[in-house]
């Protein structure tokens, strides 16, 4: 069976099994099986130190001359900002842009390896393979098609103050020695890719890469594989373990490298 079909199936399945669990006559799952997993857009929102940031500018904000509100703004912002999404061509000469990745590929089951207190030790923590091996020895094999959640909890106690998240609050080129903050491990990463069947990683954090990374190795091997990312996500501590089914509706920026995403998450 070709990998677009095992998507394809997975999709299918977890779609069925929300439809059935949903209360009779209702076209979407209970407000309280509803997960979101994302930050809003503002002004504070976290963006790589030498990314152009958010900005909203209004156009028009009240009642007009003809007595009736009309309301419209203007915004601006990198494409990897927030919680946002990679696609393979970030990192990979050739790769998908965000517009060519199907939905069906955005969909998936969620296993959420909590490292919180790895991390509150050490800020530069990188996920590793034992990480999850005991995840799966307390929970069984990750599911194909999953989405592997990194739980840093920096996110969760600390988004958006970037001194916090990311080490510092500087901006520009000289700001990038001074990142600090957790991401995966080569190896684990590696591991995934090859004896796992995953459809993509997330985390809590601004990067997949942990904040000192120099060559983006874990970049370059995910979106070397064709396989999909996101970053910052919101709400980790409410995840489960497994369970849950995670979809991200990206914006679909043609020839895009990454975008903004809607993240959410059908709890069981």
């Amino acid at each position: 069976m070709s990998a677009t079909a095992i998507r394809t199936m997975i999709t299918i399945t977890a779609l069925a099994l929300c439809a059935m669990s949903a209360p009779a006559g209702s076209p979407a799952p209970a407000a309280d099986r509803l997960l979101d997993l994302t930050y809003p857009y503002d002004e504070g929102t976290i963006y790589w130190p030498t990314a152009e940031t958010f900005a909203r500018t209004p156009v028009a904000w009240q009642v007009n001359e003809r007595g009736w509100w009309y309301a419209s703004n203007n915004y601006a912002a990198s494409e990897h900002g927030g919680t946002h999404v990679d696609a393979p061509i970030h990192f990979a000469k050739g790769g998908r842009t965000i517009d060519q990745v199907p939905l069906a590929e955005w969909i998936g089951p969620a296993v959420r390896i909590d490292v919180t207190a790895a991390c509150a030790a050490d800020r530069d923590y990188r996920l590793t393979v034992e990480d999850i091996r005991r995840w799966e020895k307390r929970h069984g094999r990750i599911p194909r098609g999953a989405w592997v959640i990194m739980y840093t909890g920096i996110g969760t106690r600390h988004y958006p103050d970037p001194v916090k998240v990311l080490g510092t609050d500087r901006r520009g080129p000289d700001a990038l020695p001074l990142l600090s903050f957790p991401g995966f491990g080569l190896a684990a990463v590696q591991f995934l890719l090859q004896e796992r069947t995953v459809t993509g990683i997330g985390l809590d954090t601004p990067s997949i890469d942990y904040g000192r990374s120099v060559d983006f190795e874990v970049h370059q091997a995910v979106c070397g594989a064709d396989k999909l990312a996101i970053e910052n996500l919101a709400n980790l501590d409410r995840l489960p373990a497994k369970g849950a089914v995670l979809y991200a509706a990206p914006m679909p920026i043609r020839n895009g490298t990454g975008a903004p995403a809607r993240v959410f998450a059908i709890l069981p």
